[in-house]
């Protein structure tokens, strides 16, 4: 259905989980808690669920307005325009459009961050944050473009490039990023941090590629596994909005006991007052916007630390 498309798109709860025997759960991004009724599925249940869907496609729908009323897509761009290199992928033999940044002057941070996109693709704003960071941070921030040529501002277009980007050939080109960028600027350490789209694909890259890194996730599809998280030996930071429909409180504290129970040492952000995609541009930032000032200074404080420490 379209709902279950555009929750696969954002990485949402499509409405039940899986539990003991005899119990049917319902989580809804407005009640907050869990419902359970015990016995087989009856009329209750089903309502229930479909209560729960018209909320979540309406949360779907609020979720990909937020990008665009906050600015993201109001302007056209192509991601051959936004990217300034090209990285040869290995495997596919395809080149890889990046944008990279680095810091006016010597880099003397011996780090790498990749910066992953929202659905939108690579635009300016990613471009903007990649200069920003690279800036602070003092390193080499690199902003690939995982749909491979495509950006648009057409929101069936944006669903159907999600959906038909999978996790793996993600992973793949991401594995060609960072063997260029190790080839190249010989880090001591890498990070990976991404939006939306591009958090929840994050935080799956790292624990299965690049165990290493450190993640950093922006109200991205949160991994609440712990078999997953476990194979994580970097630290990981999520940051997320208190009003977020799609990624509702419930959701994170799901996320927060399993990185507890993974053993990973982490940090997770719910700014109060503000939903998905409150960042949208370093405007927010240059005018001292909250909490987009605050998100900014835990992002940046977070990814510091994890560079500038020799362990």
């Amino acid at each position: 259905s379209f709902h279950v498309a555009v929750c696969l798109l954002l990485g949402a709860p499509l409405g039940t989980e899986g539990v003991p025997r005899g119990i049917r759960r319902f989580k809804s991004a407005d009640m907050g808690v869990p419902i359970r009724i015990r016995g087989s599925e009856g009329g209750l249940a089903k309502s229930i669920r479909g209560l729960n869907k018209v909320k979540g496609l309406f949360a779907s729908l609020v979720h990909v307005g937020d990008h665009v009323v906050k600015g993201i897509g109001k302007t056209g761009f192509s991601a051959k325009l936004v990217s300034n290199h090209k990285i040869k992928s290995a495997k596919g033999g395809h080149d890889i459009l990046a944008y990279v940044a680095t810091p006016n002057g010597n880099i003397s941070n011996p780090g790498v961050l990749i910066l992953i996109h929202e659905a939108f693709g690579l635009n300016p704003s990613i471009a903007e944050k990649a200069d920003a960071l690279a800036e602070k941070l003092n390193c080499v921030v690199i902003a690939p473009d995982t749909f491979r040529g495509a950006a648009t501002t057409f929101i069936p277009y944006v669903i159907w490039l999600a959906l038909t980007t999978p996790q793996q050939r993600v992973n793949d080109d991401l594995d060609d990023v960072m063997t260029w960028a190790k080839s190249r600027y010989s880090p001591d350490k890498l990070a990976v941090m991404g939006f939306c789209y591009g958090g929840g694909k994050a935080i799956r890259y790292t624990t299965s590629r690049s165990p290493d890194s450190a993640t950093v996730i922006f109200y991205g599809s949160p991994l609440i596994d712990p078999t997953a998280l476990s194979q994580l030996k970097g630290p990981v930071l999520g940051i997320y909005g208190e009003k977020d429909l799609q990624f509702p409180t419930w959701l994170l504290d799901d996320f927060r006991r399993a990185l507890r129970e993974a053993g990973i040492e982490f940090q997770l952000e719910i700014y109060e007052g503000v939903g998905h995609a409150f960042w949208s541009d370093m405007h927010q930032v240059e005018k001292g916007v909250e909490p987009v000032t605050a998100a900014w200074k835990k992002c940046t404080g977070f990814l510091s630390q994890f560079f500038s420490n020799s362990s």
